[in-house]
């Protein structure tokens, strides 16, 4: 069974900072997703994020055009999240050689948590601690794992969760992009049914407002324009400490005539 996503998104500043250091992507073309939160002095957050998105998007929109096999190659997944994993790797490197090459950009680096969408499979790459969730039959899952101090901590059985979410720590990333020369970017599958809601977010949204206030919120308004602008709204309300940016998309099933039409794609690439 092949769906399709449709997508919506919207990034605020805030209330408390005086730049938008986040960065998204929609990419229908592509059915590919995008959403990074910069980091570093200056306006160097704002330059690691934007390149994170169009040097992913430019490497994967390559790979998937020309079929390239990355190597390495993660046998445990498809050859669209290996695609994509490879493309977040060639951001790494751009973000890396622009930190170090100029001093205001030192130190510079991004979350960074895309998605494609493969038939019936979303492929995942991820790294830092932005989020992606799926929303199901009333339930929400988050189906990332954040690469951060306080959440390891909550891993090992240190922390509570509600420990970290006041922690002094929780800002501290223990893994993002443009930090090192090849970090680990986490790849995941997930297997879609029609009337899932994706929803990508920085850590603006779900900082400042709690997981299942989101959660209802989503359920609450079927338009993913409005289910965006409204979590916004949500987190500026509990007074906007950082950056917001939310993509939120409905699965749904392709029909007969976009099977056969994907089918002539394929056939004439």
């Amino acid at each position: 069974m092949k769906f399709k996503i449709a997508l919506a998104g919207a990034s605020d500043m805030g209330k408390a900072r005086k730049n938008n250091e986040d960065s998204y992507l929609l990419a229908p073309e592509l059915e590919l997703a995008i959403v990074a939160d910069g980091m570093g002095g200056h306006n160097s957050g704002e330059v690691a994020s934007s390149l994170a998105v169009k040097v992913t998007r430019e490497n994967y929109e390559s790979m998937r055009r020309t079929g390239m096999k990355p190597s390495p190659y993660n046998d445990k997944v498809s050859l669209s999240a290996n695609q994509l994993g490879c493309a977040v790797q060639m951001a790494n490197s751009v973000i890396f050689e622009a930190g170090t090459a100029q001093a205001d950009n030192k130190g510079m680096g991004t979350t960074l948590s895309a998605a494609v969408l493969d038939g019936d499979r979303l492929c995942i790459a991820h790294i830092g601690d932005s989020r992606i969730y799926l929303v199901r039959a009333g339930a929400m899952q988050q189906l990332t794992e954040d690469h951060s101090l306080v959440m390891e901590h909550v891993r090992k059985g240190l922390l509570t969760r509600e420990q970290a979410e006041v922690s002094p720590l929780q800002n501290i990333l223990t893994r993002a992009l443009g930090t090192q020369k090849t970090p680990s970017v986490d790849l995941v599958e997930v297997m879609l049914e029609e009337g899932d809601r994706l929803l990508f977010c920085t850590d603006g949204l779900f900082k400042a407002v709690k997981e299942e206030t989101i959660r209802q919120m989503v359920m609450a308004q079927p338009d993913d324009t409005k289910a965006c602008a409204e979590m916004i709204a949500a987190a500026n309300a509990a007074g906007g400490p950082d950056n917001i940016t939310a993509i939120v998309g409905t699965v749904s099933r392709k029909s007969l005539k976009e099977n056969i039409k994907d089918m002539f794609k394929k056939s004439y690439a």
